[in-house]
């Protein structure tokens, strides 16, 4: 019977790996993640010592790279820019760099997203040569969003939604769907009996929920200013929600960057609030959980670094070479040119992320390739 070494210190997922993983430097590789040039906060944080996160790149790269049949990756985060409605420029270049490794290890992959973020993935598609056929859209409730069944969440306000989801599990084209992941797009908050639900080691403080999370408030999407979206975003978190209340062998991963991204809800809403910091973290926090849970300080960088460790842990490490980060400047260039992709933090109609120069955030992916023995002079 095998026993852990007391003086190991790695991770509990790097026990009894194989050679393959044993090989990724992953405390390296989630510091490169987890950088927060823009002081975010929840990718820095940390509580008791370790990030929120802390061995679950490892652990999802693992559990991909060996449990994978075929992936659904969700994306797109709705931005409003005076009358018009675009996406943002964090979410689906990481999306389509993780979408082209699994294909080219031989996995069946969708992308799902709705109508104001799936122009920006077309683009991608078209750049990179991907079949569009990948894509699929995600529909809006009817009438404007300002109609009730587009402003709320649950019955009777998802049947549009349900009865697309109904068929989407039934027939669609995911008979082999072993995995469902989501980067950087927007759930809604909690309510008073998901926050209540959340496991946590200390009672929960009931009386704060209560008075700083405004009834009005809960159940929404919301974007990062604490603005309500939810009349702007298609009731994606309704796939995490079903896959649940169906008992469907589907293994969930989310990435954000923020609080209010599908996947927060594996962390306590008082960790989150902490994290981020005194503002709307408190109100937008998203209830929605999923197995496993990546924060990086760019919801880009993680999906990079998950798409170049499942290569390497499929054998398939040579894959990443032909991927140089000045790709990126180009797909994000592409986006903003020709699908009206902006900035997320400024609402500007230029090839930044976050408030980011391309050179600062293409240092993280370079460090990756770097890392994992990709690097090339002029990488950049």
């Amino acid at each position: 019977m095998n026993s852990r070494d007391p003086h190991d210190r790695r991770p509990a997922e790097f026990v009894h790996t194989t050679a393959q993983e044993q090989d990724i430097d992953w405390p390296a590789l989630q510091a490169l993640v987890h950088r927060d040039p823009a002081r975010r906060g929840l990718a820095s944080f940390l509580h008791a010592k370790a990030p929120l996160d802390t061995g679950q790149l490892c652990a999802s790269a693992v559990h991909l790279a060996r449990h994978a049949s075929g992936v659904a990756i969700v994306t797109g985060f709705c931005a409003q820019v005076n009358d018009r409605v675009t996406a943002e420029t964090d979410g689906p270049p990481g999306a389509l760099y993780l979408a082209r490794a699994l294909l080219a290890l031989g996995f069946d992959v969708l992308v799902i997203s709705d109508s104001y973020a799936l122009p920006l993935i077309e683009v991608g598609c078209d750049l990179w040569r991907l079949d569009r056929k990948i894509l699929v859209e995600f529909p809006f409730e009817d009438g404007a969003p300002a109609a009730a069944a587009r402003a709320r969440n649950g019955p009777p306000w998802d049947d549009k939604t349900d009865r697309w989801l109904n068929q989407f599990f039934a027939s669609g084209p995911v008979h082999r769907l072993s995995h469902l992941i989501v980067i950087e797009r927007p759930g809604p908050s909690h309510t008073f009996e998901s926050f209540e639900k959340q496991p946590r080691a200390a009672a929960a403080p009931r009386e704060r929920f209560l008075a700083e999370v405004p009834a009005e408030d809960r159940n929404l999407c919301h974007n990062m200013r604490g603005q309500s979206i939810n009349g702007l975003t298609a009731k994606t978190h309704r796939l995490f929600e079903w896959i649940s209340e169906n008992h469907l062998p589907i293994t969930t991963i989310g990435i954000g960057d923020g609080a209010n991204e599908i996947g927060m809800g594996r962390f306590a809403w008082e960790l989150l609030v902490e994290a981020v910091g005194d503002g709307p973290a408190r109100r937008i926090a998203c209830r929605i959980a999923t197995d496993f849970t990546l924060l990086a300080g760019v919801s880009n960088w993680a999906a990079y670094a998950l798409a170049l460790a499942v290569c390497r842990l499929g054998g398939q490490a040579d894959l990443g070479r032909d991927w140089p980060a000045a790709e990126q400047r180009e797909l994000i260039e592409a986006m903003v040119r020709k699908a009206g992709a902006v900035d997320g933090l400024t609402l500007r109609r230029e090839a930044t992320i976050d408030g980011l120069p391309m050179e600062t955030f293409l240092l993280p992916l370079v460090g990756m390739r770097r890392l994992l023995g990709y690097a090339e002079p002029g990488d950049v």
